[in-house]
C-alpha cells in the first residue's frame, strides 16, 4: 500500500507545472500555497473554467451580458455564498494533493480553504473571457 501512494504522490508532483517563487522568508501557509496550491491551480486551471462555465449555463445564463465589473462581482460573491460550486472547486484542488500535503491541509483546512477560495476567485476574474 505504501508503494501505491508513494507512486501517486511522486506522479501527482511529476505533472505539476513548477512556479517560481520565493518561499525563504514565508510562513508555513504561505509556504504551502506557493509550492502546492498555486501549482494545482494553475495545472487544473482548464478543469474548473470548465466548472464553472457548467456552473453558469445552469445559475447565471445571463453572465456573459453583464458588464466586467458586474462579472468579477458575481464571482467573488457566488464562491463566498454557493456551497455548490466553490466545495466542488476545493474538491479540484485537494484532489491532486500529495498525502502530506493532504495532511498539512486537513490541519489548517479553514485557512487553507480560504486561501484557495481567494486564488480561485483571482483566477476566474482574470479570464473572464475564457467564461463566455
Amino acid at each position: 500500500m505504501e508503494r501505491i501512494i508513494s507512486e501517486r504522490d511522486e506522479g501527482l508532483q511529476s505533472i505539476r507545472p513548477k512556479i517560481d517563487v520565493s518561499t525563504a522568508e514565508a510562513g508555513a501557509i504561505e509556504s504551502f500555497q506557493s509550492s502546492t496550491l498555486r501549482p494545482i491551480l494553475k495545472f487544473q486551471n482548464g478543469i474548473i473554467l470548465a466548472q464553472f462555465k457548467k456552473y453558469l449555463i445552469k445559475f447565471k445564463p445571463a453572465f456573459n451580458a453583464y458588464n466586467q465589473g458586474a462579472q468579477r462581482n458575481f464571482i467573488d460573491e457566488v464562491l463566498k455564498k454557493d456551497p455548490r460550486i466553490k466545495n466542488s472547486l476545493i474538491a479540484s484542488v485537494v484532489s491532486l494533493m500529495t498525502i502530506s500535503e493532504y495532511e498539512v491541509y486537513c490541519s489548517n483546512k479553514i485557512e487553507l480553504n480560504k486561501r484557495i477560495v481567494t486564488l480561485l476567485i483571482k483566477r476566474l476574474q482574470d479570464q473572464l473571457d475564457f467564461l463566455y
